[in-house]
């Protein structure tokens, strides 16, 4: 993802590739973040601006010129839209946080226990470009609420003990603490935000988490939908490259854990 083909998902604040739905919460809310950025200013999406207040008080100031017992209401008016504009400008210092939602197990979700060894492919870490599985990147602000994130994974297996692997791939949740490798304080024009895809004049400053996976993690707790299907890069690995799968799809991320800190267990 860079710059102009950057997607942001206004409801989770996922940045990705240009999509018409979110790829994790499947949300239509999901555009350039050059269009959406004023909507970034507000925790409930509802656009306020100053605007009735200045109609409000250019009809006063007019009308106070024939009816001069008008002129102190239209001073008032001037003081309330100064002090709204204030409040305004304060407000959009910054981009507002919100309550990131817990991610949705799609119906018949089976967890599985196991390793992760890599398939074939990687993604560039966003700390010093190593080599990575998997990587979910947040901005937060002073209060924990999210501002901005980011994730990105390749394709990997999941070696289960005593049977055959498990091919894991599309959208998916990290949601174990143990699994933040980096936090650091971040502001405007820094180049691991803008490598995340936020433009460089994005009034944004935060605590950037990143939580990473590779094949020298722990073991994982997957949740996810398991199905059979044909994957012609497994081809080398079972007759036609039938494998079971578990997919994450835009609405149903899947769920990765720490299998120590997992709520199921086998």
């Amino acid at each position: 993802m860079r710059d102009s083909a950057t997607f942001c998902c206004v409801k989770c604040r996922l940045l990705q590739a240009p999509t018409g739905a979110c790829a994790e919460c499947g949300a239509p809310m999901t555009a350039p973040v050059e269009l959406v950025r004023e909507l970034l200013y507000y925790r409930d999406m509802k656009m306020v601006s100053g605007r009735d207040w200045s109609l409000i008080t250019a009809l006063l100031a007019g009308s106070s010129i024939a009816l001069p017992v008008l002129a102190p209401v239209a001073i008032a008016s001037m003081a309330v839209l100064g002090a709204t504009k204030l409040r305004e400008w304060r407000r959009r210092a910054a981009i507002a946080g919100i309550a990131l939602p817990p991610p949705s197990a799609a119906p018949g979700s089976t967890t599985l226990f196991g390793r992760a060894r890599k398939l074939r492919a990687t993604v560039a870490s966003l700390i010093d470009g190593a080599p990575v599985l998997v990587e979910h990147a947040v901005v937060r602000d002073r209060a924990g609420a999210v501002l901005l994130r980011r994730a990105e994974s390749a394709p990997f297996l999941l070696e289960l003990d005593g049977d055959p692997p498990v091919l894991v791939t599309g959208a998916m949740r990290v949601v174990s603490p143990s699994l933040l490798v980096h936090s650091q304080r971040v502001r405007r024009g820094d180049p691991r935000l803008h490598r995340m895809g936020v433009p460089d004049d994005l009034a944004i400053a935060g605590e950037l988490e990143i939580a990473t996976l590779d094949e020298r993690g722990p073991a994982l707790a997957i949740t996810g939908v398991i199905e059979d299907e044909a994957i012609a890069d497994l081809a080398f690995h079972r007759d036609g490259g039938s494998v079971r799968v578990v997919r994450g799809r835009p609405g149903a991320p899947i769920v990765l854990a720490d299998r120590r800190l997992a709520a199921v267990t086998p």
